[in-house]
Parts: C-alpha cells; sequence; structure tokens
C-alpha cells in the first residue's frame, strides 16, 4: 500500500511541472530547455528561507517570484535568439545555476545538499502527501486544459505553425510567449515546492541534466501539446522509472540502465512524434 501511495505522489508530485513545460515546449514549439533550472533556484529560495527561520508563506512567496522572474528571462531570451540558439542558452543558464548552488556552499551545504526539509503540518503522512498532491495535480491540469482550450491556446499553436502569418492576425507573440513561460514557471513552483518536502531533503542531483531529459522524454513520448497524452506519458513513464527498482540487478547499475533505456525511448519518441516535434510551416 505504502509503494502505491509513493508512486500516486511522485506523479502527482511531477505532474505539474511536466504540463508547464508542455505548453512552452510542446504546444508552443520554443525550445527551451532550461525548466530544471528554474525548479532548481525555486526550491532553494524556497527552502533556504524556510530552514533559516522564515515562515512557510514567505518561503512559498520568495520561492515562487523567483520561478516567475527566471521564465521572464528566459521569455526575454527567447525573443531576441533562434530557436536552436535558445536551447543552447537555456542548458547553459540551467548549468550555471547548478554551478553557483554546488559551488555556494556556505549558503546552500553544495553537494551536500539541505537535509530535514520540514513538512506542512497537513503533509504530514504519506496519505495525506498523496492525497493533495493528487488534489493540486488535477486542479492544475484543469486549469491548463480550459486555457488550452481558449484562445490562448489557439494563439500560441498558430505562433508554433507559422509565426508570420500568426502576427499578420493580430498575434501578439511576446504576450503570448511571457504568458507561456509563466505558465511553465508556475508548474515548476509547485513541483519544486513538494518534492523538497516529500523527500524531506533538497539535494542539487535532483536538478541534473538526467531529469532533463527525462522531462522532455515525457512531452515527446506524450505528443506534445496534449495535456492529456502528456499526463498518460507521465503516468506510465513514471511507473517504468519506479519498477525499474525491482530489477535484480545491482543498485549501482540501475542508474545507467535507466538513463541508457530513456535515452532510447527518448530517440524513437523522438523520430515518431517528429512531425509534431518540427511541424512543417502552412502555406496559404
Amino acid at each position: 500500500m505504502n509503494f502505491l501511495l509513493h508512486i500516486i505522489a511522485i506523479i502527482a508530485i511531477g505532474l505539474p511541472q511536466v504540463l508547464g513545460y508542455n505548453v512552452i515546449f510542446g504546444k508552443g514549439k520554443i525550445f527551451h530547455f532550461g525548466p530544471i533550472g528554474v525548479s532548481l533556484m525555486a526550491a532553494y529560495a524556497t527552502f533556504l528561507t524556510i530552514t533559516n527561520g522564515g515562515s512557510y508563506l514567505l518561503g512559498i512567496t520568495l520561492g515562487a517570484g523567483c520561478a516567475l522572474l527566471i521564465s521572464l528571462l528566459f521569455a526575454w531570451l527567447s525573443f531576441r535568439l533562434e530557436a536552436d540558439a535558445l536551447g543552447i542558452l537555456s542548458i547553459a543558464v540551467h548549468l550555471t545555476f547548478l554551478t553557483v548552488v554546488l559551488n555556494s556552499t556556505q549558503v546552500t551545504r553544495g553537494a551536500l545538499g539541505i537535509p530535514r526539509i520540514p513538512r506542512l503540518p497537513f503533509l504530514s503522512s504519506l496519505s495525506s502527501f498523496a492525497t493533495i498532491a493528487t488534489v493540486i495535480a488535477i486542479l492544475w491540469l484543469a486549469i491548463l486544459y480550459m486555457i488550452d482550450t481558449g484562445p490562448f491556446g489557439r494563439k500560441l499553436q498558430a505562433l508554433a505553425e507559422h509565426e508570420w502569418h500568426a502576427k499578420s492576425l493580430g498575434v501578439d507573440r511576446e504576450h503570448t510567449h511571457i504568458a507561456a513561460f509563466l505558465l511553465g514557471g508556475i508548474g515548476a513552483a509547485i513541483s519544486s515546492i513538494l518534492m523538497p518536502q516529500y523527500l524531506l531533503l533538497l539535494h542539487p542531483n535532483d536538478y541534473t541534466f538526467p531529469f532533463l531529459i527525462i522531462l522532455v522524454m515525457i512531452v515527446v513520448a506524450g505528443k506534445p501539446g496534449s495535456i492529456l497524452g502528456v499526463t498518460l506519458s507521465a503516468i506510465l513513464l513514471t511507473l517504468l522509472k519506479e519498477g525499474l527498482r525491482f530489477l535484480p540487478l545491482p543498485t549501482t547499475m540501475i542508474g545507467p540502465i535507466r538513463l541508457l533505456l530513456f535515452g532510447v525511448i527518448l530517440l524513437l519518441a523522438v523520430y515518431v512524434r517528429r512531425d509534431s516535434l518540427f511541424p512543417q510551416q502552412r502555406k496559404i
């Protein structure tokens, strides 16, 4: 029973970030590879504040504010760079944030991480954590579904398919992309506030490049831009990820096998979904 609750909690905690990233990368076709960097800084801003005597309200406010500010930075970069340049620079920004955390040992404890992360009182048990995380994930899914099927979703899709024609119809690229990045930032903030509380530990190893690969893989495998498809992909791939723990192999081999397997899945998903990832521009 505890393992089932663990699976539910892990899926529910990760869904807000996955669905937020799907808005940017999946629906908007924006080559943004910095969502883990956003989560990293939001998590450290939140729990450094709390563990140093600040209130939960202050910590969550600072964490969410940090996520939104960094998301605005990425949005600003997206207006000034070509797609491939944005992808490379967003990875560089993520790795820069990670390097700062690892080397600021007096503040962040570096590679030791921050142990004994306090939980909110209503998240004290595994069952309550799984229940509340699931409710939050469902609410976030419903909000994004309504946004996706409304005017904003159509504008973002139009910009992804043919930016010039969308602009000629009055679609404001900057406002639309800023809104997409902010939605991604909110999703990242939700997940980064919940996950360290669940693990009772905030560690930089949870924000390294392999986690970006997993995030991209979930979006690509679930059909980029599809909220329901990405949700199903997140559920199935999380079950696969956690199920690998039961293989009769040394624990030192599980990580490399998992990364290799997910790399193959990502390669196949990109090949199968190439028309969704790189859509041909409409011709009028």
